[in-house]
C-alpha cells in the first residue's frame, strides 16, 4: 500500500507541475513559469499522497 500512495502522489504531483508550468509560461510569457510550476506540482503532490495515505487508513 505505500508503494501505491508514493505512485499516485508522484503521479499528480508530475500532472500538477506540468499543467502549472504551461499556464505560467502562457499567463507571464517567461521561462520562470517553469520553476513555478514545479514548486506548485510538488506541493500538490504531497497533499495528494496525504489525501491518499487518510483514505487508506480509514478503510
Amino acid at each position: 500500500m505505500n508503494n501505491k500512495r508514493i505512485i499516485i502522489g508522484v503521479t499528480i504531483g508530475i500532472i500538477a507541475a506540468i499543467l502549472w508550468s504551461v499556464v505560467f509560461i502562457n499567463s507571464l510569457n517567461s521561462m520562470a513559469g517553469i520553476g513555478i510550476g514545479i514548486c506548485l506540482g510538488i506541493s500538490f503532490g504531497m497533499f495528494g499522497s496525504l489525501i491518499f495515505s487518510k483514505k487508506d487508513k480509514d478503510k
